[in-house]
């Protein structure tokens, strides 16, 4: 007999957005700049308010985490009173190695600790 659906504790956070940020990926031919580990820079547009332009930053934050890679997102607004997301997936090695260039291999001086629990930077 198959079994039901995850329990709600279990299943992942909506929006879920893994199709963008593999569209970052696809965008660039699977290829990472080998200076900067960025793929391409695509944009989530006709965001209504700011509001939903921060959940899809932390939507696609979540998805890519997910899916293994990094994102870098910035909101911005658009002409026509909507708000934007212009974001690009990062291959995890090499942003991993930017953070521990940048600061350190002390996580308590990073800007965030990836491994760090119920914190309001997570």
């Amino acid at each position: 007999m198959p079994r039901g659906p995850a329990p709600q504790w279990k299943r992942r956070a909506e929006p879920v957005l893994d199709d963008h940020v593999r569209a970052s990926v696809d965008a660039a031919n699977g290829k990472h700049d080998p200076e900067t580990g960025h793929y391409a820079t695509l944009r989530y547009v006709d965001c209504a308010t700011k509001e939903r332009a921060d959940e899809i930053k932390r939507a696609l934050y979540r998805c890519a985490k997910y899916l293994g890679y990094s994102m870098s997102a910035q909101i911005k607004k658009a002409s026509d009173d909507t708000w934007l997301v212009e974001y690009k997936a990062i291959d995890k090695v090499m942003a991993r190695k930017h953070v521990l260039e940048k600061y350190g291999t002390d996580r308590s001086k990073w800007p965030y600790d990836p491994r760090a629990r119920n914190k309001e930077n997570q």
